[in-house]
């Protein structure tokens, strides 16, 4: 019975760990470099493409999950699957910010 409830929590606990966590931290470093309604727009329509390629994906067959290791579902699809489609997207804009950052401190410093 254990090894079930862990596996119900398991994508949300590696969704936190590998990118809510990281997010978090990226998100306070860029706190002054990223243009916080230019972010929203773009994780807002992002998100959107997101949940409709899904929910088609999945009324095709094309893309299954397994109700016991989901937390709960919303619309067809589980919770962990909408933080998954917020949060990766910022985490790949805080990396780019991130990138960018330290190359054009590079070339200002000459390196």
């Amino acid at each position: 019975m254990a090894v079930v409830s862990f596996l119900m929590y398991l994508y949300l606990v590696l969704l936190f760990i590998f990118v809510i966590i990281p997010d978090s931290v990226l998100l306070y470093i860029n706190r002054k470099k990223i243009h916080l309604k230019s972010l929203c727009v773009s994780l807002f329509f992002l998100f959107l493409v997101a949940v409709l390629w899904d929910q088609v994906s999945v009324r095709m067959g094309l893309w299954i999950f397994s109700q016991s290791e989901m937390v709960g579902y919303l619309f067809g699809l589980p919770i962990e699957e909408y933080l998954f489609f917020i949060f990766v997207p910022l985490l790949c804009i805080n990396i780019y910010v991130l990138i960018e950052d330290i190359f054009t401190s590079r070339k200002k410093k000459g390196v």
